[in-house]
């Protein structure tokens, strides 16, 4: 059953990552606390495992999800250059504050953000008014506070980028694009953090690597990276907004699912 379930993850996270731009995140955190608490892990480690696993898998995904983009020419590679270096310290610096508060106080965080990231969702909150111009100084904060919370939530930032990206004068499908690029150091600064600090704990479950546990990583990393490229072919074709609202009473769901828990 454990198994079925990462493929089932993997298939439906991967689609969602090419779809919206949003690395999955914010479907594989709440199916994670489901799994993970089925599989007994510790209370006090768990919400450090459930994000330290979900950006090790979103390192998968949005490689797949960004190769795909790129062969349509959807990625902006000169604003990744200046936002990736802040991203990347940003995303760390998010594992490094999050293994700081307990288990607890972080399962309540994260699911308070999803039920706003499902606001957003179903109302499409505009973005602010394109200004494409901008210093140097724009781009650095703006990567560092989207690598930082998405460190902290473990997810891949899209939520933040997306509208971060279009603000800047990108088109909206290349601003998805260009998110999703922007998962990979995300994904791979931040679940490195979460190896590193939670390397010593001593309730750690058998295959896993600090926060990060292989067996879920792995398999529903891999089957994600095989199925963002449909998402991709997707948004590329049809009009979002009927699955993006479907997707969104999803996500608000389990969301309150967590914070009744």
């Amino acid at each position: 059953m454990e198994i079925l379930l990462y493929f089932l993850l993997g298939t439906f996270s991967g689609i969602l990552a090419g779809l919206f731009g949003i690395g999955g995140g914010i479907i594989i955190i709440p199916t994670f606390f489901y799994i993970f608490s089925y599989l007994q892990f510790p209370d006090q480690i768990l919400s450090h495992m459930v994000l330290g696993s979900s950006l090790g898998v979103i390192v998968f995904s949005s490689l797949s999800s960004t190769f795909s983009h790129n062969f349509r020419g959807a990625v902006d590679w000169g604003l990744i250059k200046l936002v990736a270096p802040s991203i990347v310290i940003g995303s760390a610096l998010g594992g490094i504050t999050a293994g700081a508060l307990d288990s607890d106080t972080l399962q309540g965080l994260v699911a308070l953000f999803l039920v706003v990231a499902s606001i957003q969702l179903i109302f499409e909150f505009p973005p602010p008014p394109q200004n494409p111009r901008t210093n140097l100084i724009g781009p650095v904060l703006a990567g560092g506070g989207i690598g930082w919370l998405s460190g902290v939530f473990g997810i891949g930032g899209g939520i933040f980028s997306v509208p971060y990206f279009y603000h800047r004068g990108l088109l909206m499908m290349k601003a998805i694009g260009t998110s999703a690029a922007c998962g990979i150091p995300i994904a791979l600064a931040g679940s490195l953090s979460y190896m590193i600090i939670g390397y010593e704990n001593m309730n750690l479950p058998e295959n896993s690597i600090g926060y990060v546990y292989l067996p879920a990583t792995i398999i529903v990393g891999l089957v994600s990276s095989l199925t963002a490229k449909y998402g991709v072919k997707i948004a590329h074709r049809m009009k979002q907004k009927k699955l993006r609202i479907g997707f969104a009473f999803l996500v608000m769901l389990m969301a309150l699912n967590l914070l009744m828990r």
